[in-house]
């Protein structure tokens, strides 16, 4: 270990402990001393800049752009799945049943493709707070405990970033339950 350099100093890791009492949980003791918190930019730009505001306009718009597809594969699907008949096998079903699962199969695959082109632009943002939370797991805390120390470095860092985050998710979860009710109501009206 390094040696004092007076008798009135303390040493690092004197310091160190003293600020870090054994009693406190290895979350609280890994947060402070995470040299990727440092790593964080501390730019008042990026600070305090929005990213759906600037960046993320473009892929804000593409996401919005590409429901109305999902809208359509999800309608069909459910027209398909009206007729079909899942309580028993019918091998003369098989060209509706085929249509009804690709339909399905595409419209996941288009809604999770849309959604990770959407957050590809503020994923880029969250590479420091992504290692916070592998740190913390190394050093023995939970997953669920690690994910929240991360996001809590963030809301301390980097606050807009946390909104973004946020903002995004909840664009996410409206846009599924925007393609719910536009697909039943479209198989609705083409039912009647």
């Amino acid at each position: 270990m390094s040696a004092c350099l007076s008798t009135d100093s303390r040493c690092a890791l004197t310091r160190q402990s003293a600020r870090t009492p054994k009693g406190i949980s290895p979350l609280r003791r890994a947060l402070p001393r995470s040299p990727v918190i440092s790593n964080v930019s501390r730019h008042k730009d990026a600070r305090h800049s929005v990213l759906l505001l600037n960046q993320g306009q473009r892929p804000l718009l593409e996401f919005l752009r590409n429901l109305t597809p999902q809208v359509l594969l999800a309608s069909t699907a459910l027209l398909l799945w009206v007729r079909l008949d899942f309580r028993r096998f019918d091998p003369a079903n098989w060209p509706s049943t085929s249509a009804f699962f690709l339909c399905l199969a595409l419209l996941l695959l288009a809604f999770f493709a849309n959604m990770n082109q959407f957050l590809d632009a503020l994923l880029e943002s969250l590479n420091p707070y992504a290692r916070v939370a592998r740190r913390l797991r190394k050093r023995g805390v939970g997953p669920n405990a690690a994910a929240c120390g991360s996001l809590r470095v963030m809301l301390r860092q980097r606050p807009t970033l946390f909104l973004d985050l946020v903002v995004s998710v909840a664009i996410i979860n409206i846009a599924l339950i925007a393609i719910s009710f536009a697909a039943l109501s479209a198989a609705k009206a083409a039912l009647r």
